[in-house]
């Protein structure tokens, strides 16, 4: 998950965008006054108050999987990574197989090669001896 150490008005910002809310609607879910979030626009550095960036944390916490994503692409962040991907070995295994036996096939496919130039200079080799 995405953690801020320290939140800024431009990343408010960004979490107000990804959570699609506007100025009056993402005041009202922090529990502060429209025009403290209208500041965050004019003034992108500023830093909120210590009770403000525990109300930041905790949205951006309990925000679903998608708006968490869009706070890390507002902010050209990497996107969190809440569920590593994992490998089933099984299906390695078959996949390596497969790959395995469709090289036999385009093997088999290639029209034979011409003979190499060092066979036919051993033949030259051979008729003038």
């Amino acid at each position: 998950m995405t953690v801020i150490d320290q939140w800024t008005g431009r990343h408010a910002r960004a979490l107000q965008a990804a959570m699609r809310l506007t100025n009056e609607a993402f005041a009202e879910h922090l529990g502060v006054s429209p025009r403290t979030v209208a500041k965050w626009r004019e003034r992108p550095g500023m830093v909120p108050s210590p009770q403000l960036q525990e109300a930041l944390d905790t949205s951006l916490t309990l925000a679903s999987e998608d708006t968490r994503t869009r706070f890390a692409s507002n902010l050209n962040l990497p996107p969190p990574d809440d569920d590593p991907i994992t490998l089933d070995t099984s299906v390695v295994s078959q996949l390596h197989a497969v790959i395995g036996e469709l090289a036999r096939v385009l093997a088999a496919l290639q029209p034979p090669k011409a003979p190499a130039q060092a066979d036919t200079a051993t033949r030259l080799d051979e008729v003038q001896t």
